[in-house]
């Protein structure tokens, strides 16, 4: 009688044993799918639960592997639905800091970060992040040319004009598409030109409009500047050929109407051969 009680003792114990260890697993099987729900609020168009769903299973899967996917939903709803650029500059600060040990999701996350705090005049981090590309060994040609080209438009904002320069030099030693280099060429002309040193910045243009596969908006960008450029020069024939060229690609005709009507009032000093005036100067007639 004794075993019998013993054997059934033993046996209810083992019972609860296992009921035990089963509960968590069927409370997990009855758990709600966070990224599930989310995903049938997003196609409901609700994207207020659909957030909270997505942030639930961030915050009860700090280790989950859904994680970069649902950071970039999440981005995706700040900036394409919602358009609150503080809430993904939010967003992305925290990626930066998780995935930090990820080099390439690092640069990914650190090129769309410096994008956004550039637009949201945010300068000295976006600065800090351009620097910090510029020197990552593993960027490809066109993105170290893009940050490059950040770092000098930082430099130009603090009228540090010789540093800028230096840097799009550094810039066009890469072997980056034409429309970036094209880029780097263009800032480099506005530099010059703020140094004064004319004869480099329609240089700079000159070889920018010398690029194979230039995309039209910049070489007509470049064709502009390049006839400011010789106008300050004192040559207005060749700044009136080169805007008459550009007269129907120019974005807005009417600047070079006016342009061109500037120019008719024009003539070549008398006093001193064209291309030999002061750089930085303009013909008193401007």
């Amino acid at each position: 009688m004794p075993d019998k009680r013993a054997r059934a003792k033993c046996a209810l114990l083992v019972f609860l044993l296992l009921a035990l260890c089963a509960c968590p697993l069927e409370e997990k099987r009855r758990a709600p799918d966070d990224i599930a729900l989310a995903e049938a609020a997003m196609e409901e168009q609700d994207t207020g639960d659909a957030e909270m769903y997505f942030l639930r299973y961030l915050r009860k899967n700090p280790n989950g592997d859904r994680r970069w996917d649902v950071w970039q939903t999440l981005l995706s709803i700040a900036l394409d639905i919602r358009q609150d650029k503080a809430v993904a500059k939010d967003y992305l600060e925290i990626m930066l800091a998780e995935f930090s040990a990820d080099a390439g999701r690092t640069r990914d996350i650190s090129l769309q970060l410096a994008r956004l705090c550039g637009e949201m005049r945010f300068f000295s981090r976006a600065e800090a992040l351009w620097e910090t590309l510029a020197a990552d060994p593993g960027l490809g040609a066109e993105q170290k040319a893009l940050a490059y080209k950040e770092m000098a438009y930082g430099f130009l904002r603090r009228l540090e004009f010789r540093p800028a320069a230096e840097v799009l030099e550094h810039c066009l030693q890469l072997k980056a598409g034409a429309d970036q280099t094209a880029d780097c060429y263009y800032v480099l002309a506005q530099t010059q030109t703020l140094l004064e040193d004319l004869g480099a910045a329609e240089g700079a243009l000159q070889n920018m409009l010398k690029l194979d596969g230039l995309s039209e908006d910049r070489r007509t960008a470049g064709i502009f500047m390049l006839a400011e450029v010789v106008e300050q020069q004192n040559r207005p024939d060749e700044a009136r050929r080169l805007l008459e060229g550009i007269m129907h690609a120019y974005p807005n005709s009417k600047v070079i109407e006016i342009r061109l009507g500037s120019l008719g009032k024009q003539s070549p000093s008398p006093r001193q051969a064209p291309g030999t005036q002061r750089a930085g100067k303009r013909n008193k007639a401007d």
